[in-house]
């Protein structure tokens, strides 16, 4: 997976992040908390969360403030600790202090979905199921949404992808390729989202049954499957500055749990060049990220085309199809492209619609829709990585 202050400006209280945690990182941890205001990546509205934070705060321990009157887009960059008088241990334990209280703060205000009874016909009913989840993540909502749709019992597990908990090395011994969704079913593994939608297709009858085109269904996973959704971030957002943080952040993790477990060097090896691959070099390539545009347009196409004369994407009834196909309008409307991508295709726009009102949509994209919940999400994952790069320390 599966991550600039613009406009709107944090200002973090002493019970929080606070303003000198940015400024003693040295412009390192000021890049990651400007990409937050562009955290509709993770499928959040930046100033949106962080405005219903300073809410928060104000009702109980004061945990973030957001002011229009302070610009932080880069003027806390380079500049040294000293001059807000504070030594490095002062500001290693405020952070860690600032990370606790946030967590202790919402850590009780939020939960995953209560998982639905599975069908007795399945390989569900007779292994215990865990989801590995991050809620604000683009391929793991597609895992879930079908887990959802076909009602089937899970225990879901958060992997945080932001801070590198997926690259623990408990993790990558589950899902070699250290990202997210990862689903265990007894002693398998699956560790890719469009297989985790056939598997859950398959336990019980399929969604849709015999009223729709079956192989279009099939076809059209793997389309979707073929778009990445992150590469569209990284390249067209401003989003793209958080996830080349987040992503250089991780790749000093990897590195560290590498010298530490040499017996894992080469999968960490791997997964290094697949990071740096995918969320630096090819965002920057104008070829490549065409292409991801282009490949995004020829699927709205045709599902526009489609749903003029079907309910949904493979006919009168619901499937994987809609499942997987999901995520990406969230994405778009998430990112604010509605008016560019969507607009002119009205068909999609009124399927969306209907799209929103299924109990399984609530229960994906609750946590994103929610901003309190998705601050609960992100505060402490930031907290881990600005004292991870203020102590050098990235495999404690």
């Amino acid at each position: 997976m599966e991550q600039i202050v613009m406009g709107r400006t944090l200002v973090v209280a002493s019970s929080a992040i606070s303003s000198a945690c940015i400024a003693a990182s040295a412009g390192r941890a000021s890049g990651l908390l400007g990409g937050l205001k562009a955290l509709p990546v993770l499928g959040v509205g930046g100033s949106k969360l962080f405005s219903s934070c300073s809410a928060f705060a104000g009702s109980s321990s004061g945990v973030v403030r957001v002011s229009n009157n302070v610009d932080l887009s880069g003027s806390f960059a380079g500049q040294e600790s000293e001059r807000f008088g504070l030594q490095r241990r002062t500001f290693v334990k405020s952070c860690a202090a600032s990370w606790l209280m946030c967590t202790a703060a919402m850590a009780g205000s939020f939960g995953t979905a209560s998982a639905q009874p599975a069908s007795s016909d399945s390989d569900a009913s007779s292994n215990l199921v865990t989801f590995y989840n991050y809620a604000l993540a683009f391929n793991p909502a597609k895992g879930k949404l079908a887990l959802e749709e076909k009602n089937i019992k899970y225990v879901e597990k958060k992997i945080d992808l932001f801070n590198g908990d997926s690259l623990e090395p408990w993790y990558l011994k589950i899902n070699p390729q250290a990202s997210a969704p990862t689903l265990v079913v007894g002693s398998e593994n699956i560790t890719q989202s469009v297989e985790i939608i056939r598997w859950a297709d398959r336990q019980g009858s399929p969604l849709g049954g015999d009223s729709v085109d079956r192989a279009f269904v099939d076809e059209w996973l793997n389309k979707v499957n073929a778009w990445d959704g992150n590469l569209f971030v990284a390249a067209n957002t401003p989003g793209g500055a958080a996830l080349k943080v987040s992503t250089e952040y991780k790749i000093k993790v990897a590195e560290a749990n590498a010298k530490k477990n040499p017996d894992m060097a080469d999968l960490y090896k791997e997964k290094i060049s697949t990071m740096t691959k995918n969320l630096i070099d090819n965002p920057n390539n104008k070829a490549v990220s065409d292409d991801n545009r282009k490949q995004l347009v020829a699927l709205l196409d045709e599902a526009n085309a489609r749903l003029a004369t079907n309910k949904y994407l493979a006919g009168p009834a619901y499937t994987m199809a809609d499942v997987i196909f999901t995520p990406v309008l969230y994405r778009i409307y998430q990112l604010k492209f509605d008016s560019e991508y969507l607009d002119p295709r009205p068909n999609i726009k009124k399927y969306y619609q209907e799209l929103e009102k299924r109990p399984s949509y609530k229960a994906v994209f609750g946590t994103s829709d929610n901003p309190l919940a998705a601050a609960g999400e992100v505060i402490p994952a930031v907290g881990k990585v600005v004292v991870d790069q203020v102590t050098g320390k990235y495999n404690q």
